[in-house]
C-alpha cells in the first residue's frame, strides 16, 4: 500500500507505490512516472500469456493501412533516438517514428510519450519549448509546476513541467527535461489519468530505461561493509533526517543471517507523550505484512495443503471477479502477483469500513474488471492480496465442523505457519491487541508539512484486508524474518521453509522497469547493481522499509509513525548504501531536495485556495451525499468552515479555485488533504466528483441516482 509523497517510495511499488493511502492527481503526477524507483531486475512474464493488445481507439491511429513509420511493438523492444541514445519500450504499444522523435502510444490509444533531442537550447524551458514545436505544432498550454529536481544516474541536470489541463478532461500534460554534455532529452507525456494509472510502470519503464552514450551510471560494487563506525554514521543521519522530517519516531535495525548487527529506537511513540521508541516498539507495517503472507503460503506449499498453481475457485468456490475467464485463470500465484490486469481500487475501503466484514470485501470484487490483459503490465491490488491471503487460511483450517471466518481462519494460519515459528512474538494482526503492550501512534499531515496525531480508527481500513496490510510488528520480531529471507529458509539452524519455496516468492512474476520485478508479495530489483528483496508500505499513520541484500547477508528494517514518509525512507536506504559500498554521498541532498519540492508544492497550493471562502458557494454544496461505492458523505458547517463527513471519519475541506478556475472541495485536514471533489451539475442537479484515474465516483444528493 502506497504513501502519497512527492516520489514513490522505493520500498512499496504501486505503488506504490500499497498501505491503504491515496495517490491524489495534483502530487502523483511524478510517482506516475518514476515506479522504477520500485527497483527491479529482467522478469520473464507470468506463465499464462498476455492477450492480443485491444484495438487501438485514438482518431490518429488507423487500424489499417498505417504508414510505414508506425508499428504496433510485438515484444518488448530497444529503441535507438538518432543520436543512439536507447531506450525500453512495452509490447503492444504502437511506435510512430518521425524525423527527430520517437513516440509510444499505449494499446488504448489514451497516452503517448515522445522522446525529443534538442541540441542548442538556453535552459529547461526553452528546450521543452522547442520539444512541443517537434511534437505539437502550436502548443500552448500555461504552465502549472515546474521543478528542478535532483541529477541522478549520470544526467546533468533534471527537471519536471506539469502544464495545465482544463479539470473535465482529467488529463495530464508534462515536460520531463533531462540534459547531457550540452544537449537536452525531453520527454512529453499526454494521457488520460486512467491510462497513467493502468500504464505507470510501462511509461516508467521507457523513461527511467532511456540511456545515453558515454554517460556512466553509478554501480555499487565490491562487498558490503557495515562495520561498527559506518553503524554509528547511519544512525546519525537517522536521527538527523527524522528531525528534517519532522517524523515524530523511528525504529531501526540492522541484521545478518545470524545476529542483529544494530537496533535502535528514535524519537517518541507519540508527538502528545514524551515516551521513547524502542526496538520493542509496534508499529503497522502496511504491505510489508504482504511478504509475511506469501510465507504462510511458502509453508503451505511445503506441507502439501495447496500448490502455487492452485486455482483459487478450487481453494473456495465462492471466489469471483467480474470476468468469468479471469476468475477460472486465477491460481494462489496470481492473487499475490500484481499481474492480473486488475486495478487498485483503495477507495472503496478507505471510505466505508464500518461494519464490513472481510467476507463482504472479497464479495464485492464481484463488480471488479480488469483493465489491463492477463500478465500484461504491473497493476497493484490490495484486494487480490486479501483474498489470496483468506483462502490460503481456509485451506489451512482443519477439515472438521464449521468452516471459520477469513478473519480467524488467516490469523489462525499466520500463527501456526509464520508468527509461531520465527518466534515473532510481539507481532499480531489486530489493533485491539496491539494497543494492549508498547505501541507507536499513527501521524499524518494535513495541508502542510507537520505531523499531527490521528485517532486509531484511522487505520481501521484495512481490518477487512488484513493479509494485504494489517499486521503490527517491531523491528526486533521483523528483524528475525529478514533473517529468514539472508538464510533462504533458516533460522537457528532449523530449515523452517524449503529453500525452493523460498526462492519462488523471489521469482519475477510481472516487469515493473528494467531493473525492478514483483514476485510473489515480493519486490525483486537491481539497486546501482546491488540485488535487493524487500518490500516496505504505507498505511495512513505509518511508513515501513524491509529489504535485504543476499548478495551481502545484510538486511535492514525501517519502521516510523508517519503516513506517507517516503522522502525519509528512501533517503535512509540510499544512505545505507553509500556507507555499505563507499558510495557517493547524495542522501542527504536527495532529502533536502525532496524536502523543498514539497515546500513548494504546499505553497503553490495555498495559493488556489480562496480566501475568504465563499460563503454562499459552500453553503449551496452543504447537504448529504450517497454514491453506491463509496457510501454516504456529508458537507456540514462545523465552527468558522466546512468539513467532508463519510461516517468513519471527516476532514476539514476548503475552496479551491484551480488553475484551470474550475471551483472545487479541497481536503486540507489530515490525513487526506489532497482529496479532490469537484462540484458539477448533472440533469440539474449538483453532484459532486471524484476522480480516481481509472474510476470516477459521482456523489449525487441523498434521493437522487447515485452512481
Amino acid at each position: 500500500m502506497r504513501g502519497s509523497d512527492e516520489r514513490p517510495t522505493k520500498n512499496d511499488c504501486g505503488a506504490p507505490p500499497a498501505s491503504v493511502s491515496v495517490d491524489m492527481p495534483r502530487n502523483s503526477v511524478w510517482m506516475i512516472l518514476s515506479l522504477a524507483a520500485c527497483g527491479g531486475g529482467s522478469s520473464p512474464r507470468p506463465n499464462t500469456a498476455p492477450p492480443a493488445p485491444p484495438p487501438r481507439t485514438s482518431p490518429e491511429k488507423p487500424p489499417a493501412a498505417a504508414p510505414a513509420s508506425e508499428r504496433i511493438l510485438a515484444d518488448d523492444t530497444t529503441l535507438l533516438t538518432p543520436s543512439k541514445a536507447s531506450l525500453s519500450a512495452p509490447a503492444g504499444w504502437l511506435l510512430r517514428e518521425q524525423s527527430e522523435v520517437l513516440t509510444l502510444v499505449e494499446p488504448a490509444g489514451e497516452a503517448s510519450l515522445s522522446f525529443v533531442e534538442i541540441s542548442t537550447a538556453a535552459n529547461r524551458d526553452e528546450a521543452a519549448r522547442a520539444a512541443w514545436a517537434k511534437v505539437s505544432p502550436g502548443f500552448a498550454l500555461p504552465v502549472a509546476m515546474a521543478q528542478d529536481l535532483p541529477p541522478s544516474d549520470g544526467w546533468d541536470s533534471l527537471a519536471q513541467i506539469v502544464y495545465v489541463t482544463p479539470t473535465t478532461e482529467s488529463r495530464v500534460v508534462l515536460a520531463l527535461v533531462r540534459s547531457f554534455r550540452g544537449t537536452w532529452y525531453v520527454a512529453l507525456l499526454q494521457g488520460k489519468l486512467a491510462a497513467l494509472d493502468r500504464r505507470g510502470a510501462q511509461l516508467s519503464t521507457a523513461i527511467q530505461s532511456f540511456r545515453v552514450p558515454g554517460m556512466e551510471r553509478e554501480t555499487f560494487t565490491g562487498k558490503a561493509t557495515m562495520d561498527e563506525a559506518r553503524l554509528a554514521a547511519l544512525a546519525e543521519f537517522v536521527e538527523h533526517a527524522r528531525q528534517e522530517t519532522g517524523v515524530p519516531g523511528v525504529a531501526l535495525a540492522v541484521v545478518s543471517k545470524d545476529q542483529i548487527l544494530f537496533e535502535r529506537g528514535f524519537g517518541v511513540r507519540e508527538l502528545r507523550d514524551p515516551m521513547p521508541v524502542t526496538p520493542s516498539t509496534r508499529f503497522m507495517i502496511g504491505s510489508t505484512t504482504k511478504a509475511l503472507t506469501t510465507l504462510m503460503m511458502a509453508r503451505l506449499v511445503d506441507a502439501k495443503k495447496l500448490s502455487w498453481e492452485t486455482p483459487l475457485t478450487q481453494l473456495w468456490p465462492g471466489f469471483a471477479l467480474g470476468d468469468k475467464e479471469i476468475t477460472a485463470k486465477v491460481t494462489l500465484q496470481h492473487t499475490v502477483c500484481a499481474c492480473t490486469g486488475m486495478p487498485r481500487r483503495d477507495l472503496e475501503f478507505l471510505f466505508e469500513y464500518e461494519g464490513v466484514t472481510p467476507e463482504a470485501r472479497i464479495a464485492s470484487m464481484k463488480e471488479m474488471q480488469p483493465s489491463t490483459g492477463f500478465g500484461e503490465t504491473f497493476q497493484y491490488s490490495n484486494l487480490m492480496v486479501a483474498a489470496g491471503g483468506y483462502v490460503a487460511g481456509l485451506a489451512a483450517a482443519p477439515r472438521r465442523g464449521k468452516q471459520p471466518s477469513f478473519d480467524d481462519a488467516y490469523a489462525a494460519a499466520m500463527q501456526a505457519h509464520v508468527l509461531g515459528p520465527l518466534g515473532m512474538k510481539s507481532t499480531t494482526l489486530f489493533t485491539s491487541v496491539a494497543q494492549r503492550g508498547e505501541h507507536a501512534s499513527p501521524h499524518a499531515r494535513g495541508l502542510g508539512l507537520s505531523y499531527e496525531v490521528l485517532p486509531l480508527h484511522f487505520e481501521r481500513a484495512v481490518e477487512a484486508v488484513r493479509p494485504a496490510g494489517a499486521a503490527w510488528s517491531t523491528v526486533r520480531d521483523l528483524a528475525r524474518y529478514a533473517s529468514l529471507e539472508l538464510a533462504e529458509g533458516a533460522l537457528g539452524g532449523k530449515q523452517l521453509v524449503s529453500r525452493e519455496s523460498m526462492l519462488r516468492r523471489r521469482t519475477p512474476q510481472i516487469k515493473i522497469d528494467d531493473n525492478t520485478s514483483y514476485g510473489l508479495g515480493l519486490i525483486v530489483e537491481k539497486d546501482h547493481g546491488v540485488a535487493l528483496i524487500h518490500h516496505g508500505g504505507n498505511t495512513i499513520g505509518f511508513t515501513s522499509d524491509l529489504f535485504v541484500l543476499p548478495e551481502h547477508n545484510l538486511g535492514v528494517v525501517l519502521l516510523t509513525n508517519a503516513g506517507g514518509a517516503n522522502a525519509f525512507h528512501n533517503a535512509v536506504r540510499r544512505r545505507f548504501l553509500e556507507l555499505a559500498f563507499d558510495g557517493k554521498p547524495s542522501a542527504q541532498s536527495n532529502l533536502t531536495a525532496s524536502i523543498e519540492r514539497a515546500k513548494q508544492q504546499v505553497k503553490e497550493t495555498r495559493a488556489l485556495l480562496k480566501t475568504p471562502p465563499d460563503a454562499a458557494w459552500l453553503g449551496k454544496l452543504a447537504g448529504k451525499y450517497s454514491n453506491d461505492d463509496l457510501g454516504s458523505l456529508e458537507v456540514r458547517r462545523e465552527g468558522a468552515g466546512y468539513v467532508v463527513d463519510v461516517g468513519e471519519w471527516s476532514c476539514e475541506v476548503a475552496q479551491e479555485r484551480d488553475l484551470d478556475a474550475t471551483e472545487k472541495l479541497l481536503v486540507i485536514g489530515a490525513p487526506y488533504a489532497g482529496l479532490e471533489l469537484v462540484p458539477r451539475e448533472e440533469g440539474g442537479t449538483t453532484v459532486l466528483v471524484l476522480d480516481a484515474g481509472q474510476v470516477k465516483y459521482v456523489f449525487a444528493p441523498v434521493g437522487a441516482s447515485a452512481r
